[in-house]
C-alpha cells in the first residue's frame, strides 16, 4: 500500500518520437494531488531524442524508470511496464496527452467508496494546446471513449484477464477493454474530464491505415467470437449507463 494506506499508484507510458510532448505529459503525472510511486516509460524504438530526455529527468527523480526496446507497439509496450509495476493501481498515459490534476485523486475517492469496482473510468476532452502550455482546456467537446488515459485500474484486473494483445499494432486498448467487460468487472465512470487527449498530426489516431482499420474490426470481431464461444452473444451495456455508478 502507499501512504496512510492510500493504494500505491503506479503509471505506464509508452512512447514513440515523442520528445516534442513527453515533457509536459511527465509533469501532468508529477502534478498530481496525490503522489505516484512510480512512472515507467517505455521507449518503443523512438529514433529522436525521447529517452534522452527521460533519462534527464530520471536522473532527477528516482520515480521514474525508463525502458527502451525495439519498436513493437503500444500494447508490447505497456506489457513491459506491467510487468515491472508494483503499484495497487495502475494508471495509463500516452506521452503526449495530460492529466487534469486531480484526476488521480478523485478516482482513489470512487474505488474507495466503492470496493465492488475494478475500474474508475472519465471523460476525455480534444485539445491542440502546444507543448510548455498547461492550461487546462474548458469543459466543451467532453466525450466517453474507451481509450485508457482516462482510466484508473486495480493491479489484480491485469491478473485475471491478462495484458495487451501483441497481436494488434493498435487497437490493443479497445481489445483490452472488451475483454474487461466481458468478464463481468464491474467499473464506474466519473461525470468529469480525466484526461486531455491531444489532437495533432502525428498521432496513431491520426494516422489512419489499413492496417489500424483491421485491427479495430479484428478487436470487434474477436470479441463477438469470444462471446459467442461463451454461448452467449448478448450486447454489453453501453458504457455511459454506468455514468456516476
Amino acid at each position: 500500500m502507499g501512504v496512510d494506506d492510500q493504494p500505491a499508484v503506479s503509471v505506464i507510458m509508452p512512447a514513440l518520437n515523442g520528445a516534442r510532448f513527453i515533457d509536459d505529459a511527465i509533469g501532468s503525472v508529477f502534478a498530481q494531488t496525490v503522489p505516484v510511486i512510480e512512472l515507467h516509460v517505455i521507449d518503443d524504438g523512438s529514433t529522436d531524442n525521447t529517452a534522452d530526455i527521460v533519462s534527464g529527468l530520471a536522473d532527477k527523480d528516482s520515480r521514474i524508470y525508463l525502458h527502451r526496446g525495439p519498436q513493437r507497439g503500444p500494447g508490447p509496450a505497456r506489457n513491459v511496464g506491467l510487468a515491472t509495476a508494483r503499484g495497487d493501481v495502475i494508471a495509463f498515459l500516452d506521452c503526449d496527452d495530460l492529466w487534469p490534476g486531480d484526476k488521480l485523486e478523485r478516482q482513489l475517492a470512487r474505488l474507495t467508496a466503492k470496493p465492488d469496482v475494478s475500474m474508475v473510468g472519465g471523460l476525455q476532452q480534444l485539445f491542440h494546446i502546444e507543448p510548455g502550455d498547461l492550461r487546462e482546456a474548458d469543459d466543451d467537446g467532453r466525450e466517453l471513449s474507451w481509450t485508457l488515459g482516462p482510466c484508473l485500474f486495480k493491479a489484480e484486473v491485469f491478473a485475471q484477464i491478462g495484458h495487451f494483445s501483441d497481436q494488434l499494432v493498435c487497437a490493443e486498448d479497445l481489445d483490452f477493454m472488451m475483454r474487461f467487460r466481458e468478464a463481468g468487472m464491474k467499473y464506474s465512470i466519473l461525470d468529469r474530464i480525466t484526461l486531455h487527449y491531444r489532437k495533432h498530426p502525428d498521432s496513431m489516431t491520426a494516422v489512419q491505415t489499413a492496417a489500424h482499420k483491421r485491427d479495430y474490426q479484428k478487436a470487434l470481431f474477436n470479441s463477438l467470437k469470444r462471446r459467442k464461444a461463451s454461448g452467449t452473444t448478448q450486447d454489453l451495456p453501453p458504457m455511459r449507463d454506468f455514468i456516476g455508478y
